[in-house]
């Protein structure tokens, strides 16, 4: 189906306002990327505090954030996006305000190492040293243990993923995993789907990206794509959240499916008219509002639950 006349218009917009084609450096597609974020809105959230966690490579920044309680709260530990190479805790702060306030729960964004300084396996080592951090360290910082689980969003779906596969059967025991339409086969670019307003996105240049974080590694192991893991037995409770015009879905779709003919208890969110990229633009339209909210609903429900 065809998008909603005020996010289709929104996209629009959003598409006309792109830098034009052209050949840019990585310093300035980050540059793009953060202000692009920075545009977005911030929602208030109860407490936020920079903190430093013990990192394989050294120490790394992270933010948590953590919404009004009376008690200690469940934590999700949070991996953004980016195409692995864009992106940080600063770029990525009102996204990660936005998923706190819907969720309700506490996140902690990591400043995880980014390629192509810091090339696979450094962003899911980082990935499982901040949930070891966090396990470790929840008394200090109002958290629940029992309520700990892992997040991400497209590139940071992958660390996330990555991360608690790692961790499956070793510790600490996940309580969820959220996916928020997340890269789970890296074995190649998926083609795009037919998009039924005919709009152009630009060019990605994921195939280019793929090469700066994987370099040689084989792309068929569980913790590049998870979607091809031998077997999810043991894997946490996960959400995972697609966009319809998303070309990643399929492969969400899979590792949904694949999971819950491995026992997993899994619920799939399907982001009907939506597309990559969605939880930032909450405050523009109502379908992309309307799908965090049933995110961070369906979070709520299930760490209520655990």
């Amino acid at each position: 189906m065809g998008r909603d006349p005020d996010y289709l218009a929104y996209l629009r917009r959003r598409l006309a306002a792109e830098p034009p084609p052209g050949s840019r450096t990585l310093a300035q597609l980050r540059q793009d990327h953060a202000a692009d974020l920075a545009a977005l809105p911030r929602p208030t959230v109860d407490l936020v505090k920079d903190i430093t966690i013990d990192g394989p490579g050294g120490p790394l920044r992270a933010r948590l954030y953590r919404p009004a309680a009376t008690g200690p709260s469940a934590c999700l530990v949070y991996f953004h996006g980016g195409g692995w190479v864009l992106g940080d805790v600063d770029s990525y702060d009102p996204v990660a305000r936005a998923l706190t306030v819907a969720c309700g729960v506490a996140l902690l964004s990591v400043d995880y190492r980014r390629p192509p300084e810091h090339p696979f396996p450094a962003p899911v080592d980082d990935g499982v040293a901040a949930v070891r951090w966090a396990a470790a360290n929840t008394a200090a910082h109002g958290l629940d243990p029992g309520r700990l689980g892992v997040a991400g969003d497209s590139a940071g779906g992958q660390i996330a993923a990555a991360t608690a596969w790692r961790l499956r059967g070793t510790g600490p025991r996940l309580a969820l995993q959220l996916l928020v339409y997340p890269a789970v086969d890296l074995r190649d670019v998926p083609p795009d789907l037919p998009d039924p307003d005919g709009l152009r996105f630009p060019r990605s240049g994921v195939d280019r990206i793929l090469k700066l974080y994987l370099r040689d590694t084989d792309r068929t192991v569980p913790e590049v794509s998870p979607l091809l893991a031998p077997d999810l037995t043991g894997m946490p409770p996960t959400i995972v959240a697609t966009a319809e015009h998303d070309r990643l879905r399929p492969q969400a779709e899979r590792y949904a499916a694949r999971m819950a003919d491995a026992g997993v208890d899994v619920t799939l969110l399907t982001g009907t008219g939506l597309d990559h990229g969605f939880l930032g633009w909450g405050s523009f339209a109502r379908r992309p509002a309307d799908a965090i909210a049933r995110i961070g609903a369906t979070v709520r429900a299930a760490l209520t639950a655990t």
